[in-house]
């Protein structure tokens, strides 16, 4: 999840959105040419996107904090254990 003035998107993008079961809207955006997802947005934190992390074109100075949907990761995937993580969605949102 990034703050969504710290990203820069090229090229032509599409979307579809629907209601989540938390009753907000959830947007996906997607690659208009090969529909590759490109990041999620949801009305309940309008300031922030949730990026797929190919495509980011430099991740070397990433530090990931926060995990959700940890449950879905690949067994092999380790992280530090100061990185927190939620199973599934959880009511929560970044601070600051």
């Amino acid at each position: 999840m990034f703050a969504s003035e710290a990203v820069a998107v090229s090229g032509e993008l599409s979307e579809f959105s629907y209601s989540s079961d938390k009753g907000s809207q959830v947007t996906k955006v997607f690659c208009a040419n090969c529909g590759s997802p490109i990041y999620g947005k949801n009305t309940r934190l309008p300031e922030h996107l949730t990026l797929s992390l190919g495509t980011i074109d430099d991740a070397s100075g990433l530090n990931i904090e926060v995990v959700i949907y940890e449950r879905d990761k690949p067994h092999w995937d380790r992280l530090g254990e100061e990185v927190v993580s939620f199973a599934t969605q959880p009511d929560w949102k970044p601070e600051g």
